[in-house]
C-alpha cells in the first residue's frame, strides 16, 4: 500500500474449511465452495451494489479471486470441468453470472492427491441499474501433480508435462450482474465419468477487494 490515494487490498472472505468434494458428471451441480464449518454452509456473497459502495459513478473497482485444492485421478482416462460464477443463489448455477470456465479438459491419469489453484481478476467496465453491472474477468487454472513429490517430465511444447495451466474469463462482452442483487460465488466442478472415483475438492478459497 503507497498511501498515494488510501486506498488498499481487503480480504472480503477466507473459506473456513474445505468445500464439498465433487464426484459427478453434473457439471453446475456440484459446488467445492460450499462448506459445512459455516452455518447454514454457504459461502461468500458479495453484497448488493458492492461495486458502487464507496466509489461513487467511479469504474474500475475490482476483486482478487483466489483459491486451490486437491484432486485425484484414476487409471481410467477422464475430462474434468471448472466453472467460476457469480449466482443470486447458492449452488444454482445461472450463466448470465459466469466469470469464467476451462471446458472439457483431459488431465493426466493416476495422480493421487494432486494440486490444482486458480487466479482470476474481475473489474467492474460499466456501472448502472439493474442488470447493468458488467465485469470483465480473466484468469487461469493450474493443475498437476504434487503432495510434495511433483515429478512432471517437462518438454519444449509442454506435451510431456503433466503440470498444466488452462486460461479463463469471461466473454469479451463481459458479464452483467443487477446491482440490487447480492451474488455467491460458485466454483463448479464435474468429470465426465465416474469410473474409479475420481474427486477433486476446495481447500482454500479467498476473495480481495482491490479499490
Amino acid at each position: 500500500m503507497s498511501f498515494y490515494t488510501g486506498t488498499q487490498v481487503e480480504l472480503l472472505y477466507a473459506m473456513p474449511g474445505s468445500g464439498a468434494a465433487a464426484t459427478g458428471t453434473t457439471a453446475t451441480a456440484q459446488n467445492l465452495a460450499l462448506n459445512s464449518t459455516t452455518s447454514p454452509g454457504l459461502g461468500f456473497a458479495l453484497p448488493a451494489g458492492f461495486f458502487n459502495m464507496m466509489s461513487g459513478t467511479t469504474l474500475g473497482k475490482s476483486l482478487l479471486i483466489k483459491g486451490g485444492g486437491w484432486f485425484t485421478t484414476t487409471s481410467t482416462s477422464m475430462t474434468a470441468t471448472l466453472t467460476f460464477a457469480f449466482d443470486a443463489t447458492a449452488g444454482t448455477y445461472v450463466s448470465s453470472g459466469l466469470l469464467g470456465a476451462t471446458g472439457a479438459f483431459t488431465p493426466t491419469v493416476s495422480i493421487t492427491n494432486g494440486a490444482w489453484d486458480f487466479e482470476m481478476l474481475a473489474t467492474a467496465t460499466l456501472l448502472g441499474t439493474g442488470a447493468h453491472i458488467q465485469l470483465n474477468a480473466v484468469g487461469h487454472v493450474n493443475w498437476g501433480p504434487a503432495n510434495n513429490a511433483a515429478a512432471a517430465t517437462f518438454s519444449s511444447a509442454g506435451v510431456s508435462n503433466a503440470a498444466n495451466t488452462l486460461m479463463i474469463g469471461a466473454p469479451q462482452t463481459g458479464t452483467l450482474l443487477t446491482a440490487s442483487t447480492p451474488y455467491f460465488l460458485d466454483v463448479f466442478a464435474s468429470w465426465s465419468t465416474t469410473t474409479g472415483s475420481p474427486t477433486i475438492t476446495m481447500t482454500n478459497l479467498m476473495i480481495f477487494g482491490l479499490n
